[in-house]
């Protein structure tokens, strides 16, 4: 419509097939001459298309897709960010709303869209506790419905590097004077905040906090074609992904469950549990934490719990010698008495 100057919808419906097409031809020409991606062009003439569909306008679609930029530019945004970068991009938080972000992405791994749509509210979050310490440790991570009410609803988490930065977050939240309830947002703008329409962190609004921190941390992003090697959100989701696919400990599929993938035949057949999931997450806790003080913690954790878990194994070996030398004290004692009996 800017492209030829028109103003009036009804106009460009009455259009005969000759005019619409000659329209369109020109329009993703000069698109192509402006250097502009294929995906980037049919993103956009995919409305075009459904406008003169749903109008019953008669167009040579192959015609147009023909004048298309051939698809092989090279990829943006196929580089996940390590961990030593997603830590430096901790230390430069300034507020505790910038670490649960940051905390929040690494652990989840979610799409860009999984924070408002719908909005994340305080009802999503659910306590979870430590599988193996569940009465000292009830409440060790979060767990989150992402995408709640819609088929495509799924659990992530927050463990517990994440958990923490998030009960700061919602904890300064209060001490300002906020009264959280069930469905106030999780992220929510600041009073006099920027580029903002609505209570709740827009996806732009995250995006414009990362980008903050991304350069704060001196984060190094490589320009491929009209995009950046690492993406400002998918870089933490090509993180987590690659994290939970290359740990051999966690349930392949349901490490897709965790990325909100379909997965094939096992994507609609395959519905575990929430603590199903979570079970499967927890073995990968230790590669996704950031800081690593909290990566030691867990490790020295980990070490004590196995010592443990050998010390009660080491206990359970000498019971059982125990009782089978009382076994066989017996039986042989058994046996001299029987052999007094019958001396023959």
């Amino acid at each position: 419509m800017r492209f030829h100057k028109l103003t009036d919808y009804d106009f460009v419906a009455k259009q005969d097939a000759d005019t619409i097409q000659d329209w369109l031809e020109s329009w993703v020409i000069s698109q192509k001459r402006d250097g502009l991606k294929h995906t980037t062009i049919v993103g956009r003439l995919n409305g075009v298309e459904l406008f003169l569909d749903m109008n019953k306008r008669v167009w040579y679609r192959k015609i147009v897709r023909k004048l298309l930029p051939h698809n092989d530019e090279p990829i943006g945004g196929d580089v996940p960010f390590t961990t030593e970068e997603v830590y430096r991009m901790r230390l430069a938080c300034k507020k505790p709303r910038d670490f649960a972000i940051l905390d929040f992405l690494a652990s989840t791994g979610i799409r860009p869209k999984g924070v408002e749509d719908p909005i994340l509210r305080i009802k999503h979050l659910v306590d979870m506790p430590h599988p193996k310490h569940v009465h000292s440790m009830p409440n060790w991570c979060y767990a989150i419905k992402i995408y709640d009410e819609s088929k495509e609803g799924y659990w992530a988490f927050l463990h517990p590097e994440a958990r923490a930065s998030m009960d700061r977050y919602l904890e300064s939240r209060r001490r300002n004077g906020e009264k959280l309830a069930s469905e106030s947002p999780i992220f929510t703008t600041y009073e006099n905040e920027p580029y903002t329409e609505h209570n709740y962190m827009s996806v732009y609004s995250i995006r414009r906090t990362l980008e903050r921190l991304l350069k704060a941390a001196d984060i190094e992003r490589t320009k491929v074609g009209q995009r950046y090697d690492k993406a400002i959100v998918y870089g933490f989701r090509k993180r987590f992904n690659g994290i939970l696919k290359m740990n051999n400990n966690v349930n392949s599929n349901i490490a897709e469950k965790l990325m909100s993938h379909k997965n094939g035949l096992d994507g609609n057949y395959l519905k575990p549990t929430r603590d199903e999931c979570y079970r499967e997450f927890v073995k990968a806790i230790f590669e996704l934490t950031t800081d690593p003080a909290e990566r030691q913690k867990i490790k020295i954790k980990k070490l004590e719990e196995e010592r443990s878990e050998n010390e009660i194994q080491k206990i359970e070996l000498e019971n059982i010698k125990k009782d089978n030398k009382r076994i066989i004290a017996k039986l042989e004692r058994l046996e001299i008495s029987m052999d007094s009996k019958n001396p023959n």
